[in-house]
């Protein structure tokens, strides 16, 4: 059975050996260091039965073998052999076939986006392409720039990621122009960062400039934008009016707009389970109704407290300034007289309703990791339940704990343990549907909430992300380490009580902490 790990770790640090000798490649001591590397991942392959990585590692031994007088020749010549080299341990880390070619080829899957690496070190990008592979890219480079870009054109790349000389030349100008004719967006790279490299960059259009040598947690952050770009949710509006024709007219105003989502009802006792159903961006309020007023609508929303930010306009044709300015004293937040112009109406609830996505986004969000913090996830698991029952769908919750956090705060400090939380927030929100509900409840702990998906389905998706994360590798100042998470998984109907649903969930995953860590535990039938 192969060892991942130990393979992974002896590449590691052969790179690491590597990288000595590139920068003194007249020092013996460095080679010599790097040999002792190159002979323990063989002595790992050959201990494992891992066939092609003995033979991809027999050239680069025998040419250190012989090994007198180190100089750049020699450098140049193990640079030719490393690719092989590497190409057979991403095959026994990653137990996908093997390709047979110079360029490096990482995670190369029709479903994944592709980036383009265009560098003269293609054995430089092994080390942080091996990881990037778990992240969700598809990578290739090349070491013939021109082959390279082509290939990036053909195959519709995410980006380029170019390794720019000090002086960038005409060829690799041609290139760059013929990425931005086709809107190809690239990075500049270089192992140089100063500022006249930089203009030039800006002024050929760079997307970004990274000075090598690159890090995951960087690519990653410049690169997810491009590839899983945010998908803002229509803004909701919602209406509370007793006239027909009011409605029928602000329908035929908004309706129309692409990224308006109406919902409108003509009821006053309906407009706080609608609000919490719908939750709108903001609300259009009768002001004059059959029964009551819309200042007293707007008081009784405003004593709710999961209601109290939610913009009120007052739809209405009292031109009383006293009459609104009490209104605005009891919850208001603008008024549009009737008759209402169409532009007026649009201009007003798009205003409204970006400025309070906006606020909203900074109020419910963690400001680490971007997700639902803990108030906002148990306010959409609450309204998922709610969801579920009138709709009969089954509803998953389960809590995330990352195991031994503690000792990756301690061991490595907390800027690297800050980064394993931003990683682990990443992979669920690549891993999950659109549907689902995914926020960090607090230190190390991580909710989610699984609409309309049974407890089978639930526990085969947590596996999943379980096992992808574990293969993930974090760095820190003198190498790299992996970390596992528990899992406690409860689901509706068989608890239908939000609190019992999350005291279910926790008991799970208090459960399969003590089996062992590493795995999903699952609370009982109720």
């Amino acid at each position: 059975m192969t060892k991942r790990r130990d393979i992974h770790d002896a590449w590691n640090e052969m790179v690491l050996a590597w990288k000595m000798v590139w920068q003194a490649s007249h020092d013996l001591e460095f080679w010599a260091a790097f040999m002792l590397h190159c002979d323990r991942l063989h002595g790992l392959a050959r201990e494992q039965g891992l066939v092609e990585l003995e033979v991809a590692l027999r050239p680069l031994l025998g040419m250190l073998a012989g090994l007198a007088d180190p100089g750049e020749a020699q450098k140049s010549q193990a640079d030719l052999l490393l690719p092989n080299v590497f190409a057979a341990v991403r095959d026994a880390c990653s137990l996908t076939p093997r390709r047979k070619q110079s360029d490096l080829t990482i995670g190369e899957n029709e479903g994944l986006p592709l980036v383009v690496v265009l560098t003269p070190e293609v054995e430089s990008m092994a080390e942080l392409l091996l990881q990037m592979e778990n992240y969700g890219y598809s990578f290739r480079v090349f070491s013939d720039f021109m082959g390279g870009m082509q290939f990036a054109l053909a195959q519709r790349a995410v980006t380029v990621l170019i390794d720019l000389p000090a002086l960038v030349d005409l060829q690799t100008r041609a290139l760059i122009r013929q990425a931005n004719q086709a809107g190809l967006k690239w990075f500049a790279m270089s192992q140089q960062g100063d500022f006249h490299l930089r203009l030039q960059a800006v002024r050929l259009e760079a997307q970004g400039f990274f000075q090598l040598p690159l890090t995951v947690s960087t690519l990653v952050d410049a690169l997810d934008p491009l590839a899983y770009p945010a998908r803002e949710e229509p803004y909701r509006v919602m209406i509370l009016d007793d006239s027909a024709t009011v409605l029928a007219s602000v329908k035929k105003a908004l309706e129309p707009m692409p990224n308006l989502s109406l919902r409108a009802i003509r009821e006053p006792d309906r407009v706080l389970e609608t609000l919490l159903d719908f939750s709108p961006d903001v609300l259009l309020l009768d002001f004059h109704m059959q029964d009551c007023t819309g200042l007293e609508v707007a008081k009784i929303i405003r004593q709710n407290k999961a209601f109290e930010s939610i913009p009120i306009v007052y739809l209405t044709s009292e031109t009383s300034v006293e009459i609104q300015l009490e209104a605005m004293r009891h919850g208001g937040d603008d008024f549009l007289t009737k008759p209402i112009s169409q532009a007026q109406l649009v201009n007003t609830v798009m205003a409204k309703a970006e400025r309070y996505r906006s606020l909203r986004k900074m109020m419910v969000e963690d400001s680490l990791t971007g997700l639902f913090n803990h108030v906002k996830t148990k306010a959409l698991l609450q309204q998922a339940l709610l969801q579920g029952e009138r709709q009969a769908l089954p509803v998953c919750y389960a809590i995330l704990d990352i195991d031994h956090f503690k000792r990756v705060n301690d061991s490595y400090g907390h800027a690297v343990g800050d980064r394993v939380l931003r990683t682990l927030a990443r992979y669920l929100k690549q891993r999950l549907r659109r549907s689902d509900v995914v926020g960090r409840y607090g230190g190390e702990e991580f909710a989610i909430v699984f609409f309309d998906a049974t407890l089978e389905q639930a526990e085969e998706r947590l596996n999943s992300i379980r096992e992808g994360f574990s293969r993930i590798y974090h760095a820190y100042d003198e190498g790299i380490f992996s970390v596992t998470f528990s899992a406690g998984l409860a689901h509706f109907p068989a608890y239908t009580h939000l609190m019992e649903l999350m005291v279910a969930a926790d008991t799970a995953l208090y459960a399969a902490k003590r089996a062992g860590r590493n795995r999903v535990g699952r609370a009982p039938a109720g």
